[in-house]
Formats: structure tokens, C-alpha cells, sequence
């Protein structure tokens, strides 16, 4: 039995094994869901737009707290 906990690539939300792409795609796709610029979802977040390019581009290891920001911006209608 095989008590290992399992990694995040074994999920399938992240069926190419990379979370950071999967995380840029699901921003892109709800950013653009709603009708925002870039520069839009920078603002409603509180962060500057280079941060959130970073995200989308797959370039950066976000923190809890900028995944926190991220997500509360996009929630909103």
C-alpha cells in the first residue's frame, strides 16, 4: 500500500503536468471571459500589470497571497 501523497501533476486539472501553464490558461480564459484587458485585471487586483503578464505568460511561481488577489479580481462581475 502505497502511502505517498499524490503530486499536484497526478490531478487532472493539470493534464500537461504543468501547473504554471494550467494557471496561465484558467487566467487568460476567465480574464478574457469577462471582458478585461491586461491592464484591466492589473487594477481590479491591486498589482502591476507585469505581475499579472508574469501569471499568464506561465513565468511565475505565484504565492498564496497573489493567487488570493488574482482570484478575488476575477471573481467579480
Amino acid at each position: 500500500m502505497d502511502l505517498a501523497r499524490p503530486l499536484i501533476e497526478d490531478f487532472p486539472a493539470h493534464p500537461d503536468g504543468d501547473p504554471a501553464d494550467a494557471l496561465a490558461r484558467a487566467v487568460r480564459a476567465r480574464r478574457a471571459a469577462l471582458g478585461l484587458t491586461l491592464r484591466d485585471l492589473a487594477a481590479r487586483a491591486g498589482l502591476p500589470e507585469a505581475d499579472v503578464r508574469a501569471v499568464e505568460a506561465g513565468h511565475a511561481r505565484p504565492t498564496l497571497a497573489l493567487l488570493t488577489v488574482l482570484s478575488r479580481a476575477l471573481r467579480k462581475a
